[in-house]
């Protein structure tokens, strides 16, 4: 039963003798009613109160939940994200262990490529070295015997051509008409050079020949007559020559009859004529030095067929 301040205000008590003072009882109850509806105000407030708590309490769990679901989303899609990390991650070092792998075992391969090829390599190079050393041993030894026979050629050509003039100064050194002899073919040899100036007089600008000139024709054949003389030696001398070219080992004697030939003939011996003959075999000689040189030349081995520069040195050097 609900009681109102108002109720309370205006209950009525039934009257009986000996009761309570009616003043004192109506102001208790005055009191008692606004306490009464003091304790009502108060207690509608509170569930005034009561209820604004309660919807901020709801709204609070719905808060409480929205967050709740939000760190539980959170934390699903960190652990979704970091299982994908994980799983990644271990991709990624799986993937570079092999490429690892992989580039290691290439490494190795390219390495063993690179020392087999530097093997062989080096082992050509090797024979190549042995082959060039063989070769220029065999060519040492080649320049050596050619050294040696040249020097034998040298000294035989040194001790020839020694001999040679011993002999053309005995020949000719007490011949007080030898150098006369050369003066006049050098004469003759220079006559034989101009022989159109001696022929055209007038193309040096000489003048005609007048009747005090007459003379000078009559000379002509004089000089003719003379050049004849002279040639006539000259020819006798080439015959010689040619003859002691045939013969370039002809002894002492066979060139003491070439040089008696003349005399035998009513010629007397010509000084000049011997001199050139003994210069031709010493030309001839040496024509037969250098073909001999020629042919004891070692021949090149196949691995020299290309060009080498000239290298200055030794003789031997150069040679080579």
């Amino acid at each position: 039963m609900k009681i109102s301040p108002i109720d309370i205000r205006q209950h009525t008590f039934e009257k009986e003798f000996r009761g309570y003072v009616v003043d004192e009882v109506n102001a208790f109850l005055n009191s008692l009613s606004q306490e009464w509806e003091r304790v009502m105000n108060e207690n509608k407030m509170l569930k005034m109160q009561l209820e604004i708590a309660e919807k901020e309490l709801n709204k609070l769990r719905d808060v409480e939940m929205t967050l709740f679901r939000t760190l539980k989303t959170a934390e699903d899609t960190s652990n979704q994200i970091t299982e994908q990390a994980n799983r990644a991650a271990e991709k990624y070092i799986q993937e570079s262990r092999q490429k690892t792998d992989e580039t290691i075992v290439e490494a190795r391969r390219k390495a063993s490529m690179i020392i087999q090829d530097a093997e062989n390599e080096s082992k050509y190079i090797r024979e190549e070295i042995i082959n060039e050393l063989k070769n220029q041993e065999r060519d040492f030894r080649a320049m050596e015997k050619y050294r040696d026979n040249l020097v034998v050629q040298l000294k035989s050509l040194a001790n020839n051509t020694h001999e040679a003039v011993e002999r053309f100064e005995k020949k000719f050194s007490k011949d007080p008409s030898f150098d006369q002899r050369m003066e006049e073919i050098k004469n003759q040899a220079v006559e034989a050079e101009t022989p159109s100036e001696k022929k055209n007089p007038a193309s040096k600008g000489e003048q005609v020949p007048t009747g005090t000139d007459e003379a000078e024709p009559t000379q002509e054949p004089e000089i003719s007559d003379a050049e004849n003389k002279e040639a006539e030696p000259e020819e006798s001398t080439a015959e010689e020559i040619s003859a002691v070219a045939e013969e370039p080992q002809a002894d002492e004697s066979q060139d003491e009859e070439l040089a008696s030939e003349p005399s035998a003939e009513g010629t007397p011996p010509d000084a000049a004529e011997e001199a050139l003959a003994e210069v031709e075999k010493m030309a001839h000689t040496r024509q037969q030095t250098q073909d001999l040189d020629v042919a004891n030349t070692p021949p090149k081995p196949e691995g020299d067929s290309e060009t080498k520069p000239q290298v200055k040195g030794s003789f031997f050097d150069q040679i080579g």
